[in-house]
């Protein structure tokens, strides 16, 4: 159960508020929000080795002051109910030679494609992606739901050859609309299918729809250009946060 915390300065008055999660099998406090002053004072003192997502006016001050920045971002819904997609967008079938799939296959069939997506020069590539063990390690608990709640049927793959090319990954994220609900935690290709995350994209949102869901999230990286695609399929900005590591 997600709870949200707070925590007090020396006076004893409450300064930040946080949602407590987990990330990576360490502690994140997810959805900052300040309360009165001298919040960074407490969170630099009180939670070393924490994550931290917040108002970028928070992160910078604690940046500042030590923390290591590792994500500006911004968070999107879609609601399908305002922005229905196309009845073709849900396709039965690919051009040849893609073909779609269900994404509930052994990680093996998966992790290469994922792999290959961030690499460096991606706007979501980090140093840390080297270890490949820790980053097949974060792949398996999104897949499996341990992440970020459980994977909705409708995620999916395109194969080339039965080889997965590019998959999106929709999982039911704890919470409700916008900040919780079904998620989009990742849409990933092999570079050299330009085209897939579209595709996948497409079909998915009308898939979405025809089952009744109301909206579709997802957060993308700033400075992604992704977000214009997003955004032509009837995504919209409603926070953007950023996530510091404080050391």
């Amino acid at each position: 159960m997600v709870v949200r915390e707070q925590r007090a300065g020396a006076d004893g008055v409450p300064v930040v508020s946080y949602l407590r999660r987990e990330s990576g099998g360490r502690p994140w406090a997810d959805r900052v929000t300040v309360l009165g002053p001298g919040a960074a004072d407490v969170i630099v003192r009180e939670m070393s080795g924490w994550a931290v997502t917040g108002p970028r006016s928070l992160a910078a001050e604690l940046v500042a002051r030590g923390a290591t920045l590792l994500r500006a971002s911004h968070r999107m819904t879609c609601d399908l109910s305002v922005r229905r997609p196309p009845d073709d967008w849900a396709g039965p079938a690919a051009a040849a030679p893609l073909r779609f799939g269900p994404a509930a296959r052994p990680v093996e069939d998966l992790f290469p494609a994922w792999r290959a997506a961030y690499a460096p020069g991606h706007p979501d590539y980090r140093a840390e992606y080297e270890d490949d063990a820790a980053l097949r390690d974060r792949f398996e608990a999104l897949v499996a739901g341990a992440a970020y709640g459980p994977l909705s049927p409708l995620s999916a793959v395109l194969t080339d050859g039965g080889v997965v090319v590019a998959g999106l990954l929709l999982n039911d994220f704890p919470g409700e609309v916008p900040w919780g609900g079904f998620l989009i935690t990742d849409l990933f290709r092999h570079p050299a299918y330009p085209k897939a995350g579209t595709l996948l994209l497409r079909r998915t949102l009308a898939r979405a729809a025809a089952a009744g869901l109301g909206a579709v999230g997802l957060v993308v990286t700033d400075g992604n250009p992704a977000r214009r695609r997003y955004e032509q399929h009837g995504f919209e900005v409603f926070d953007s946060p950023a996530t510091v590591r404080i050391l």
